[in-house]
């Protein structure tokens, strides 16, 4: 179900992870829950003490989807690898989901301005913060090893799709077979063959994802800078 909904979209022409078109949704929310509870607490505001509760019912409410979709890219672009920055996601998503349902529940007791809902508030501005920092790590990549500017396009490739699970030319998954100086880089054809049909649980990389002039690329930066 989930390869049959990625290949409709792959159909669409989207090629690229769901998870990060929705999660701004509870993350703006939550911020906003902060920020105009503060500022009716502030200003005295009446007619924006309930803003805060609004949006906290819908950041739950939309945060379910969000997860659902984050588990299914998980799922295909990862294949359930577990990684560090799934890992924490896994743990801080449902302590986002108990905060804010107590958000909810207080809210509606002391009213959704009140200055009991501040610690609540806060801690969900966390908890989205530590969300969106390791989902960003998981999208964009983290810091790579930096070489000449001849190989700056496959360093961009490697930090979008591979540094999650090989920085720096290591494996977090299995630490004695890095990809640096791998066998398997003994010819960009057997690069690519790999990247195609590699095994679990790393994702095959199709060609509308990543072409050979892609491929080729990150080839040179991995053996050229990252197997030195």
């Amino acid at each position: 179900m989930i390869k049959a909904f990625y290949h409709f979209m792959n159909a669409l022409g989207y090629h690229h992870p769901v998870h990060p078109t929705e999660v701004h949704m509870p993350i703006g929310l939550v911020v906003g829950a902060f920020i105009f509870a503060i500022v009716a607490i502030i200003f005295r505001r009446i007619k924006l003490e309930a803003t805060p509760r609004y949006c906290m019912l819908l950041a739950f409410i939309w945060v379910f989807p969000t997860m659902a979709l984050g588990f299914m890219d998980w799922q295909y672009f990862y294949a359930g690898a577990w990684i560090t920055p799934i890992k924490v996601k896994l743990v801080v998503a449902p302590i986002l989901i108990v905060l804010l349902a107590l958000g909810i529940i207080l809210g509606k007791k002391y009213g959704a301005a009140s200055v009991r809902l501040l610690p609540i508030y806060f801690l969900c501005l966390c908890a989205v913060t530590v969300l969106g920092y390791y989902g960003g790590q998981l999208t964009f990549g983290g810091r790579t090893i930096e070489g000449p500017r001849q190989y700056l396009a496959g360093q961009r490739i490697y930090a979008v799709s591979c540094t999650a699970c090989h920085p720096n030319g290591g494996n977090a998954l299995m630490p004695d077979k890095p990809v640096a100086r791998s066998p398997l880089l003994a010819s960009p054809q057997m690069f690519e063959f790999w990247l195609r049909h590699p095994a679990a649980p790393m994702p095959a990389f199709a060609d509308k994802t990543l072409p050979p002039d892609k491929v080729q690329a990150l080839y040179d930066y991995i053996t050229s800078v990252l197997g030195k």
